[in-house]
């Protein structure tokens, strides 16, 4: 397919479905991409729905000035190798916006993908780096990341983590840790392809800037961080075409906080002071921190907070 016939299909996605912003990110050439990320917060009954517009490689660089969005910068469509500099965040994802979403530690986080073909498969993960502080400044070299979720195969069931995704409505659910300390931070969803063979993994992420509110005091342990790239050194991916057998999600476990007094100086970031916070489009209804040690695609952003 063209990839002027993709970018028309991704526009009949787009307005058959309801889209605050048609996504142009994923394998191959055009395929469309939504992150719709819903947060909640727990008091009452009452629902409030905000949207986000995400960043369009296609429609904001032309801009005067280029639009701040809650989702980093990404160049094109396409994937990133495993070893490439630009694999944190996309290529054009190493600095930052002045745009963040507000979330509640411990709220739900659903990514939704526009559609996700069949024949991409291969693990999902979820990761999480902080800020040091304002997500606008933060530069992703060299930051440390923890992992909060990630599925890979499942010889039981013989599917993918992105076999899964595709099921789930072609959304993956993660969740900010509860008891994490508040501060500005980066979240990193991505997808990997293998139909490409064992050696040559495509990489589809995308990073959010988030500012985790709450008074929580957790914060990863040592053995807890990954970098990215890094991450995929020692992995050796499978051929999905034979059979394999099983194969867990590459990296380490996903994060167990540790609240106990840390061995370092933590420097406590006001939130007010840190970025600013995303102005919500759409329809509304009634209803440095130490944390990374040292250290795209185009969304629609979705809050639900009870009130």
């Amino acid at each position: 397919m063209s990839s002027l016939a993709h970018m028309h299909k991704a526009h009949e996605l787009a307005s058959t479905g309801a889209l605050t912003e048609n996504c142009h990110y994923g394998p191959g050439t055009n395929l469309p991409l939504t992150l719709d990320l819903i947060l909640d917060t727990y008091t009452f009954m009452d629902f409030s729905f905000s949207s986000y517009t995400g960043w369009n490689p296609f429609n904001d660089p032309y801009f005067s000035p280029p639009p701040s969005r809650v989702i980093r910068k990404v160049q094109s469509d396409g994937f990133v190798s495993k070893n490439d500099p630009d694999l944190p965040c996309h290529h054009d994802g190493e600095s930052g916006s002045t745009a963040v979403a507000e979330v509640n530690a411990g709220s739900t986080v659903v990514f939704q993908w526009s559609y996700w073909p069949a024949d991409h498969q291969g693990p999902v993960s979820t990761y999480m780096t902080s800020c040091n502080g304002d997500c606008s400044s933060f530069m992703v070299t060299g930051a440390r990341w923890f992992k909060i979720d990630a599925g890979g195969y499942d010889q039981s069931t013989r599917q993918w983590a992105a076999d899964k995704l595709r099921a789930d409505n072609n959304s993956w659910t993660s969740i900010v840790p509860a008891g994490l300390m508040p501060g500005q931070y980066l979240m990193r969803n991505e997808i990997v392809a293998l139909h490409s063979g064992a050696s040559n993994s495509q990489h589809y992420p995308a990073c959010l800037q988030l500012n985790v509110r709450g008074s929580g005091k957790g914060y990863p342990s040592e053995g807890d961080y990954v970098s990215i790239p890094g991450l995929y050194d020692n992995v050796a991916f499978p051929n999905i075409y034979g059979n394999f057998g099983s194969f867990p999600p590459p990296g380490p476990s996903p994060v167990t906080l540790d609240e106990r007094n840390p061995p370092f100086t933590i420097t406590a970031t006001p939130s007010s002071t840190a970025g600013t916070a995303a102005t919500p489009i759409g329809t509304r209804r009634p209803g440095g921190n130490p944390l990374n040690n040292d250290g795209e695609g185009v969304c629609r952003l979705v809050s639900r907070k009870r009130t």
